[in-house]
Protein backbone atom coordinates (compact mmCIF):
# COMPACT_ATOMS: atom_id res chain seq x y z
CA UNK A 1 0.00 0.00 0.00
CA UNK A 2 2.82 2.42 0.85
CA UNK A 3 4.46 1.71 -2.50
CA UNK A 4 1.21 2.43 -4.30
CA UNK A 5 0.86 5.71 -2.41
CA UNK A 6 4.41 6.74 -3.33
CA UNK A 7 3.80 5.79 -6.98
CA UNK A 8 0.55 7.76 -7.07
CA UNK A 9 2.23 10.81 -5.54
CA UNK A 10 5.13 10.59 -8.01
CA UNK A 11 2.74 10.39 -10.95
CA UNK A 12 0.89 13.43 -9.59
CA UNK A 13 4.18 15.30 -9.19
CA UNK A 14 5.40 14.38 -12.68
CA UNK A 15 2.08 15.41 -14.20
CA UNK A 16 1.82 18.71 -12.39
CA UNK A 17 5.46 19.72 -12.08
CA UNK A 18 6.66 19.36 -15.67
CA UNK A 19 7.64 22.10 -18.03
CA UNK A 20 5.27 23.69 -20.52
CA UNK A 21 6.57 25.89 -23.34
CA UNK A 22 4.35 28.50 -24.98
CA UNK A 23 5.25 30.23 -28.25
CA UNK A 24 4.78 33.99 -28.48
CA UNK A 25 3.92 35.00 -32.07
CA UNK A 26 5.88 38.05 -33.20
CA UNK A 27 3.07 40.03 -34.82
CA UNK A 28 1.89 43.60 -34.35
CA UNK A 29 -1.54 42.29 -33.30
CA UNK A 30 0.03 40.23 -30.52
CA UNK A 31 1.20 43.31 -28.61
CA UNK A 32 -1.07 45.02 -26.09
CA UNK A 33 0.18 48.58 -26.55
CA UNK A 34 2.39 50.40 -29.05
CA UNK A 35 4.01 53.84 -29.04
CA UNK A 36 5.96 55.52 -31.84
CA UNK A 37 7.27 58.97 -32.75
CA UNK A 38 8.78 58.96 -36.25
CA UNK A 39 9.07 55.20 -35.93
CA UNK A 40 6.84 52.19 -36.27
CA UNK A 41 6.23 48.45 -36.35
CA UNK A 42 5.37 45.98 -39.11
CA UNK A 43 4.84 42.27 -39.68
CA UNK A 44 7.82 40.92 -41.57
CA UNK A 45 6.73 37.58 -42.99
CA UNK A 46 4.61 35.08 -41.11
CA UNK A 47 5.99 35.49 -37.60
CA UNK A 48 8.57 38.24 -37.30
CA UNK A 49 8.09 41.78 -35.97
CA UNK A 50 10.05 44.58 -37.61
CA UNK A 51 10.71 47.97 -36.00
CA UNK A 52 11.99 51.19 -37.56
CA UNK A 53 12.86 54.57 -36.06
CA UNK A 54 13.77 57.45 -38.37
CA UNK A 55 12.25 60.67 -39.70
CA UNK A 56 11.65 64.16 -38.40
CA UNK A 57 10.58 63.43 -34.82
CA UNK A 58 12.16 61.73 -31.84
CA UNK A 59 12.72 58.50 -33.81
CA UNK A 60 11.33 56.14 -31.16
CA UNK A 61 9.32 52.90 -31.18
CA UNK A 62 8.06 50.79 -28.24
CA UNK A 63 5.75 47.75 -27.94
CA UNK A 64 4.43 46.20 -24.71
CA UNK A 65 3.27 42.62 -24.13
CA UNK A 66 1.66 41.04 -21.06
CA UNK A 67 2.62 37.43 -20.31
CA UNK A 68 -0.37 35.13 -20.90
CA UNK A 69 -0.83 31.38 -20.58
CA UNK A 70 -1.32 30.94 -24.35
CA UNK A 71 1.05 33.70 -25.47
CA UNK A 72 -1.76 35.65 -27.13
CA UNK A 73 -3.53 38.88 -26.31
CA UNK A 74 -6.71 38.17 -24.38
CA UNK A 75 -5.24 35.09 -22.72
CA UNK A 76 -5.13 34.56 -18.96
CA UNK A 77 -2.45 36.89 -17.50
CA UNK A 78 0.55 35.18 -15.95
CA UNK A 79 3.10 36.32 -13.35
CA UNK A 80 6.60 34.91 -13.76
CA UNK A 81 7.14 32.09 -11.24
CA UNK A 82 10.41 30.68 -9.88
CA UNK A 83 11.93 28.41 -12.52
CA UNK A 84 10.10 30.06 -15.43
CA UNK A 85 12.11 31.39 -18.36
CA UNK A 86 11.44 33.77 -21.23
CA UNK A 87 13.47 33.70 -24.46
CA UNK A 88 13.51 36.32 -27.20
CA UNK A 89 15.80 36.97 -30.18
CA UNK A 90 16.42 40.15 -32.16
CA UNK A 91 18.25 40.50 -35.48
CA UNK A 92 20.02 43.86 -35.48
CA UNK A 93 23.17 45.81 -36.30
CA UNK A 94 23.57 48.88 -34.09
CA UNK A 95 21.43 51.97 -33.49
CA UNK A 96 22.43 55.60 -33.15
CA UNK A 97 20.09 55.59 -30.13
CA UNK A 98 19.11 52.37 -28.33
CA UNK A 99 17.82 48.83 -28.88
CA UNK A 100 16.46 46.99 -25.86
CA UNK A 101 14.06 44.78 -23.96
CA UNK A 102 12.82 45.26 -20.40
CA UNK A 103 10.92 42.80 -18.21
CA UNK A 104 8.27 44.79 -16.37
CA UNK A 105 6.25 44.51 -13.17
CA UNK A 106 2.71 45.81 -13.79
CA UNK A 107 3.66 49.02 -15.63
CA UNK A 108 1.42 51.91 -14.59
CA UNK A 109 1.56 53.46 -18.07
CA UNK A 110 2.32 52.32 -21.63
CA UNK A 111 1.99 55.64 -23.45
CA UNK A 112 5.49 57.03 -24.00
CA UNK A 113 9.13 56.28 -24.71
CA UNK A 114 9.98 56.63 -21.02
CA UNK A 115 7.33 54.02 -20.18
CA UNK A 116 9.39 51.35 -21.98
CA UNK A 117 11.11 50.80 -18.62
CA UNK A 118 8.13 51.59 -16.37
CA UNK A 119 8.47 49.42 -13.22
CA UNK A 120 11.31 47.45 -14.78
CA UNK A 121 12.72 44.32 -13.17
CA UNK A 122 15.65 44.01 -15.59
CA UNK A 123 16.69 45.66 -18.86
CA UNK A 124 19.04 44.52 -21.64
CA UNK A 125 20.17 47.45 -23.80
CA UNK A 126 22.42 48.11 -26.76
CA UNK A 127 23.24 51.80 -26.47
CA UNK A 128 24.23 53.39 -29.78
CA UNK A 129 26.16 56.37 -28.48
CA UNK A 130 26.20 58.02 -31.89
CA UNK A 131 26.83 54.86 -33.93
CA UNK A 132 29.64 53.42 -31.81
CA UNK A 133 29.71 49.63 -31.58
CA UNK A 134 29.18 49.46 -27.84
CA UNK A 135 28.32 46.17 -26.04
CA UNK A 136 24.98 44.95 -24.70
CA UNK A 137 24.38 45.89 -21.06
CA UNK A 138 22.22 44.28 -18.39
CA UNK A 139 20.61 46.82 -16.05
CA UNK A 140 19.21 45.50 -12.77
CA UNK A 141 18.62 46.48 -9.13
CA UNK A 142 19.06 50.21 -8.52
CA UNK A 143 20.46 50.80 -11.99
CA UNK A 144 23.35 48.34 -11.62
CA UNK A 145 25.00 47.84 -15.03
CA UNK A 146 26.67 44.60 -16.10
CA UNK A 147 28.49 45.01 -19.41
CA UNK A 148 28.79 42.04 -21.77
CA UNK A 149 31.53 41.42 -24.33
CA UNK A 150 28.96 41.10 -27.13
CA UNK A 151 28.86 44.20 -29.32
CA UNK A 152 26.73 45.64 -32.06
CA UNK A 153 28.26 45.73 -35.55
CA UNK A 154 27.86 46.99 -39.09
CA UNK A 155 26.41 43.58 -40.06
CA UNK A 156 23.18 41.96 -38.94
CA UNK A 157 23.51 39.42 -36.15
CA UNK A 158 21.01 37.48 -34.07
CA UNK A 159 21.12 38.32 -30.35
CA UNK A 160 19.29 35.81 -28.17
CA UNK A 161 18.29 36.60 -24.57
CA UNK A 162 17.00 34.11 -22.01
CA UNK A 163 15.67 35.32 -18.66
CA UNK A 164 15.28 32.62 -15.97
CA UNK A 165 13.82 33.45 -12.56
CA UNK A 166 16.07 31.89 -9.91
CA UNK A 167 14.35 33.14 -6.79
CA UNK A 168 11.71 35.75 -6.09
CA UNK A 169 14.40 38.47 -6.31
CA UNK A 170 17.17 37.02 -8.54
CA UNK A 171 17.44 36.07 -12.19
CA UNK A 172 19.93 34.58 -14.65
CA UNK A 173 20.21 36.56 -17.89
CA UNK A 174 21.83 34.55 -20.67
CA UNK A 175 22.99 36.08 -23.97
CA UNK A 176 23.45 33.92 -27.08
CA UNK A 177 22.88 30.52 -25.46
CA UNK A 178 25.20 31.07 -22.53
CA UNK A 179 28.01 32.92 -24.32
CA UNK A 180 27.54 35.47 -21.53
CA UNK A 181 25.55 34.91 -18.31
CA UNK A 182 24.71 37.32 -15.51
CA UNK A 183 23.18 36.42 -12.14
CA UNK A 184 21.43 39.64 -11.15
CA UNK A 185 19.21 41.02 -8.40
CA UNK A 186 15.91 42.26 -9.78
CA UNK A 187 14.82 45.87 -9.54
CA UNK A 188 11.16 44.76 -9.10
CA UNK A 189 9.45 41.42 -8.42
CA UNK A 190 6.18 39.93 -9.77
CA UNK A 191 7.11 40.23 -13.46
CA UNK A 192 4.01 40.52 -15.65
CA UNK A 193 5.38 41.11 -19.16
CA UNK A 194 7.92 42.95 -21.25
CA UNK A 195 8.60 45.89 -23.57
CA UNK A 196 10.77 45.96 -26.70
CA UNK A 197 12.12 49.29 -27.92
CA UNK A 198 14.20 51.04 -30.57
CA UNK A 199 15.46 54.63 -30.92
CA UNK A 200 17.09 56.22 -34.00
CA UNK A 201 17.91 53.41 -36.38
CA UNK A 202 20.89 55.13 -38.02
CA UNK A 203 23.75 52.73 -37.26
CA UNK A 204 26.63 54.87 -38.46
CA UNK A 205 26.30 53.76 -42.08
CA UNK A 206 22.57 53.66 -42.93
CA UNK A 207 19.07 53.37 -41.49
CA UNK A 208 18.71 49.77 -40.36
CA UNK A 209 15.50 48.16 -39.08
CA UNK A 210 15.52 45.50 -36.37
CA UNK A 211 13.56 42.23 -36.38
CA UNK A 212 12.20 40.31 -33.38
CA UNK A 213 12.38 36.65 -34.36
CA UNK A 214 9.80 33.81 -34.22
CA UNK A 215 11.86 31.89 -31.63
CA UNK A 216 10.20 33.92 -28.84
CA UNK A 217 8.88 31.57 -26.15
CA UNK A 218 7.90 31.32 -22.48
CA UNK A 219 8.67 28.14 -20.54
CA UNK A 220 6.67 27.47 -17.40
CA UNK A 221 8.53 25.38 -14.85
CA UNK A 222 5.21 23.69 -14.08
CA UNK A 223 2.56 22.20 -16.38
CA UNK A 224 -0.55 24.35 -16.71
CA UNK A 225 -4.18 23.30 -16.45
CA UNK A 226 -3.73 19.54 -15.91
CA UNK A 227 -6.95 17.58 -15.42
CA UNK A 228 -6.51 14.21 -13.76
CA UNK A 229 -9.98 12.80 -14.46
CA UNK A 230 -12.51 13.28 -17.23
CA UNK A 231 -15.24 13.59 -14.57
CA UNK A 232 -13.78 17.04 -13.93
CA UNK A 233 -13.77 18.13 -17.57
CA UNK A 234 -15.96 21.17 -16.84
CA UNK A 235 -14.55 21.98 -13.38
CA UNK A 236 -13.07 25.45 -13.02
CA UNK A 237 -11.73 27.82 -10.36
CA UNK A 238 -13.10 31.33 -10.13
CA UNK A 239 -12.03 34.08 -9.92
CA UNK A 240 -8.67 33.24 -11.47
CA UNK A 241 -6.50 35.33 -11.14
CA UNK A 242 -7.62 36.11 -7.60
CA UNK A 243 -6.65 38.32 -4.66
CA UNK A 244 -7.90 36.77 -1.41
CA UNK A 245 -10.18 33.83 -2.23
CA UNK A 246 -11.41 31.44 -4.92
CA UNK A 247 -14.24 28.96 -5.46
CA UNK A 248 -14.70 25.68 -7.34
CA UNK A 249 -17.77 25.23 -9.55
CA UNK A 250 -18.22 21.61 -8.38
CA UNK A 251 -18.91 19.83 -5.08
CA UNK A 252 -15.62 18.77 -3.47
CA UNK A 253 -14.49 17.11 -0.24
CA UNK A 254 -10.95 18.48 -0.16
CA UNK A 255 -8.84 21.24 -1.68
CA UNK A 256 -5.04 21.36 -1.43
CA UNK A 257 -2.82 24.29 -2.45
CA UNK A 258 0.79 23.66 -3.56
CA UNK A 259 3.48 26.25 -4.31
CA UNK A 260 5.72 26.04 -7.38
CA UNK A 261 8.21 23.78 -5.59
CA UNK A 262 5.49 21.20 -4.87
CA UNK A 263 5.21 22.10 -1.19
CA UNK A 264 1.72 21.85 0.35
CA UNK A 265 1.00 25.32 1.75
CA UNK A 266 -2.71 25.08 2.61
CA UNK A 267 -5.42 22.40 2.77
CA UNK A 268 -9.18 22.28 3.28
CA UNK A 269 -11.05 19.12 4.33
CA UNK A 270 -14.85 18.82 4.58
CA UNK A 271 -17.95 18.66 2.43
CA UNK A 272 -18.05 21.73 0.20
CA UNK A 273 -20.82 22.59 -2.23
CA UNK A 274 -20.12 24.27 -5.56
CA UNK A 275 -19.27 27.93 -5.06
CA UNK A 276 -17.82 27.55 -1.55
CA UNK A 277 -15.18 30.22 -0.84
CA UNK A 278 -11.61 29.13 -0.08
CA UNK A 279 -9.39 31.82 1.47
CA UNK A 280 -5.92 32.63 0.13
CA UNK A 281 -5.35 35.87 2.01
CA UNK A 282 -2.32 34.45 3.87
CA UNK A 283 -0.47 33.48 0.70
CA UNK A 284 2.04 35.60 -1.21
CA UNK A 285 1.40 36.76 -4.76
CA UNK A 286 2.42 34.24 -7.39
CA UNK A 287 1.55 30.92 -9.01
CA UNK A 288 -0.05 28.02 -7.09
CA UNK A 289 -1.42 24.60 -8.02
CA UNK A 290 -4.81 23.53 -6.73
CA UNK A 291 -5.74 19.87 -6.28
CA UNK A 292 -9.45 19.29 -5.63
CA UNK A 293 -11.00 15.90 -4.79
CA UNK A 294 -14.69 15.03 -5.16
CA UNK A 295 -16.76 12.60 -3.08
CA UNK A 296 -15.91 9.65 -5.33
CA UNK A 297 -12.17 10.30 -4.95
CA UNK A 298 -11.54 11.72 -8.43
CA UNK A 299 -8.97 14.52 -8.64
CA UNK A 300 -8.78 17.80 -10.52
CA UNK A 301 -5.51 19.75 -10.68
CA UNK A 302 -5.06 23.21 -12.16
CA UNK A 303 -3.17 26.46 -11.73
CA UNK A 304 -4.22 29.47 -9.66
CA UNK A 305 -2.61 32.88 -9.92
CA UNK A 306 -2.75 35.17 -6.89
CA UNK A 307 -2.28 38.87 -7.64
Amino acid sequence: MNNLYVLAFCLFAVGVFAQTTIQYPQRVANYDAIFFDSGGHFDNGADELGMWANGGGAKQSVAWKTFTENGLTGGTPSIMAIGDSFTITVAATQAFGQIGIALLSSPTSTLSWDDRQNNYAVQVNLNGNGGAFDPWEVVSNGGTVNTSSINGSADYNDFKFEFTLNTETTMIVSINDGTEEFNITLNNTNITGYAIYFADDWNGFSNADIFWKPSTQYTYAMTLGLEDNLNFKTTRLFPNPTTNHFSVNSNVKSVEIFDTTGKLVKAFQGSYIAGHTFETSGLKQGIYFIKATNNSGSHFTTKLMKI
